[in-house]
């Protein structure tokens, strides 16, 4: 809990240092209320996420939370499955509602630019959070430092191969939830320099598994497979880095198929995630899961909304904000305080 209030306090410093200067404000077209309603009677602040996966309830948990605590007008919404048109229509239903800024976390970097230009020439403030987009009129961007929080999980990756005194040489695999958002590609470079110029590791190239559950899943029974009908025991997987919640939980279940089928052995293939969700505590204490990376997803939302309501009000504030925070999850820590708070923020 003091992490994050540390990270509030960081925020509110940083937005208050730019108070007199920075980058756009909105015109609201409603009162100087923040929590006024739009000329048109929707929300002023429309909050639209990637999906309705269970890492996005702390954004919107959040969003309830800011809508009470900060007396605010706010939607939220979000497509089924990530889909960058569903994203579009949900963009430009927000703006025929009336909404005056839209709090985004886009799906993808380039393919929304032609909508959010549209809104923001309607005078509609474009905040980002979790990812960011490529459009150069967005007011500001509030996330994890994704290459960095990925490292942690690339060096306890390390960690663990230089404590095997078994095993010389080491085989790791990265799935990835797509190839061309910032956030994908950040956390498997992120990872992946980790092992620069190490010796005796293989790094299989990434595997797209475009962020789907299922075929995650069998990717990496099929690639550990195929490694070990080789005969070779030094090309087999060892290590496995999946990029988002759907892709690690598809892996997760991949390699948990493969030990029920008795094609490796418990421990053999060792998971190192991004986002927790549901169930993964399981998976921590059967050693599938050696780490997840983890972010604030609930920072995200508070943050990206508070941010919002200043806009509103015609203040500025800054392009890009201070790390929203994550942390690496393991069987050791995961009963911490700040740990707790991050993974379950209703139970605050």
């Amino acid at each position: 809990m003091k992490k994050v209030l540390a990270v509030l306090s960081a925020f509110l410093l940083t937005v208050a240092c730019t108070a007199c200067g920075g980058t756009g404000t909105a015109d609201s077209g409603t009162t100087p209320d923040s929590g006024g309603t739009s000329s048109s009677g929707g929300a002023p602040i429309a909050v639209i996420c990637k999906s309705a996966d269970s890492y996005w309830d702390a954004v919107k948990k959040a969003v309830e939370d800011a809508r009470t605590e900060l007396n605010l007008d706010i939607s939220y919404t979000a497509p089924e499955k990530e889909d960058y048109e569903e994203q579009i229509t949900l963009i430009n239903q927000a703006v025929s509602d009336g909404a005056k800024v839209i709090v985004l976390a886009p799906v993808v970097v380039d393919e929304l630019n032609d909508t959010l230009q549209a809104a923001h020439d309607k005078g509609v403030e474009i905040i980002t959070i979790d990812s960011d987009v490529s459009f150069a009129d967005r007011a500001a961007f509030l996330g994890t430092q994704n290459e960095y929080a990925a490292q942690s999980g690339g060096q306890y990756a390390l960690k663990m191969i230089e404590e095997d005194t078994e095993d010389e040489n080491h085989v790791v695999a990265v799935l990835t939830h797509d190839e061309i958002s910032q956030t994908a590609i950040d956390r498997r470079d992120g990872f992946v320099n980790c092992f620069e110029g190490v010796e005796g590791v293989e790094m299989l190239d990434s595997e797209n598994c475009h962020g789907d559950t299922e075929e995650s899943k069998e990717k990496i029974i099929s690639m550990v497979k195929e490694r070990k009908d080789d005969g070779d025991d030094s090309n087999d997987i060892d290590i496995v880095f999946a990029s988002n919640q759907p892709t690690t939980v598809g892996v997760c279940q991949g390699v948990e198929s493969l030990i029920a089928d008795g094609v490796i052995q418990e421990g053999e293939v060792q998971v190192i995630g991004f986002d927790y969700f549901n169930g993964a505590d399981a998976y921590l204490d059967n050693g599938i899961l050696a780490g997840v990376v983890t972010q604030n997803p609930y920072n995200m939302g508070y943050f990206g909304v508070q941010a919002a309501s200043y806009l509103l009000n015609g203040e500025t504030i800054p392009a890009t904000m201070n790390d929203t925070g994550s942390a690496l999850i393991t069987k050791e820590n995961i009963n911490d305080d700040d740990i707790q708070f991050m993974i379950n923020p209703a139970g605050k």
